[in-house]
């Protein structure tokens, strides 16, 4: 798997905000350079290995950084570097 690349706290607080509405949220992220989309609630966010991650409700595991779109937003804007 590729290196883990931070994300900048202003994309965290999105993903966050929307966990806290509990939300359906859609999703568009890499995974295997193939893109996935999904639409499913966020539950939890967990750092493994220094890499942080979300689960979630339909038993995924999305590595943050992978996460190209964000509820219709490409996460380039959202990612305030």
């Amino acid at each position: 798997m590729s290196k883990y690349i931070r994300i900048s706290n202003a994309l965290y607080n999105e993903f966050e905000a929307a966990a806290k509405k509990d939300k359906e949220c859609e999703f568009t992220y890499l995974e295997n350079k193939d893109e996935c989309n999904m639409k499913s609630k966020i539950v939890k966010f967990l750092n493994i290995n220094g890499s942080e991650y979300m689960d979630v409700e339909n038993g995924a595991r999305i590595r943050l950084d992978k996460i190209v779109l964000f509820n219709g937003e490409d996460t380039k804007i959202l990612n305030h570097y």
